[in-house]
């Protein structure tokens, strides 16, 4: 029976979510929370999904999340992240995550190296390795890179991209190949407004929108949604120490149902 329950959510997570290794994996509560876009990231959990918004902090910060979701009492998933600024102010970032049952469990563990090149361009390079791992079958494992910049084109506006396994490397996991391009608008230091395309080359383009407004400094509220599945996010964040932050976040999927989640991250970068 449990190998039938493997074999089931399995199934479940390659037909319902466009494949779950690799970039699809939980990577935290802001990135839930906010349309799942990477520009709208203030912490570490950047590090995993746009490390190049890394390369102009000004310090080092970490970031560690979990979710459930409400349909799937078994399912656990968790990421943490953390980054360090060098000496000669490039940034570099490690990250976990984990999604699992009893007997099956998807794991990717990723290392990246942001660079401010000029004064409105960063770049940052990452690389991944993934690993599936089923009771008594052999452990699956894949290994790819990704390239993502971020370009603050004006004091409101920036904008980011994202290619992730570009030459397509073909292994027993299935890794995609995709690209995300995004736009945020900043009209004041409160509220950010952002928008991202996202190409799956097996897939139709997703579209996704997202805002963050901080209605007081210890206070700020996510929204976001998102196309081809549905989705609508939600969050809140309290800032408990002015180092740190505490944050709630919901997301619905079409398909799959209601996920919450709860993340602890270093909050100011000054």
């Amino acid at each position: 029976m449990k190998r039938l329950y493997i074999f089931l959510f399995i199934s479940l997570l390659g037909h319902q979510l466009n494949a779950q290794s690799g970039p699809y994996l939980f990577s935290g509560a802001g990135y839930l929370s906010n349309g799942q876009i990477g520009l709208l990231l203030d912490d570490a959990e950047a590090g995993i999904v746009l490390p190049a918004m890394l390369a102009e902090r000004e310090t080092g910060g970490w970031a560690v999340g979990a979710s459930k979701r409400t349909g799937l009492d078994d399912i656990t998933e968790i990421a943490a992240t953390a980054h360090l600024r060098l000496p000669w102010k490039d940034q570099i970032a490690l990250g976990i995550q984990h999604t699992g049952i009893e007997g099956y469990f998807e794991q990717r563990i990723t290392l990246s190296y942001a660079r401010r090149l000029f004064q409105k361009l960063n770049l940052a390079a990452q690389f991944d390795l993934n690993r599936n791992s089923a009771e008594e079958y052999e452990d699956l494992y894949a290994a790819t890179w990704s390239i993502s910049i971020h370009a603050p084109l004006m004091q409101q506006l920036s904008m980011s991209a994202w290619i992730y396994n570009p030459l397509g490397n073909i292994s027993e996991l299935d890794l995609p190949s995709m690209a995300r391009i995004g736009l945020l608008y900043e009209p004041s230091e409160k509220i950010g407004i952002a928008i991202e395309a996202e190409k799956d080359w097996r897939h139709d383009v997703r579209l996704k929108g997202g805002i963050n407004y901080r209605i007081h400094p210890r206070l700020a509220l996510r929204w976001g949604v998102g196309t081809d599945p549905s989705l609508i996010h939600a969050g809140i964040s309290w800032n408990l120490l002015q180092q740190m932050a505490l944050s709630g976040s919901w997301r619905y999927h079409s398909r799959l149902g209601s996920s919450l989640c709860a993340g602890l991250s270093q909050y100011k970068y000054q």
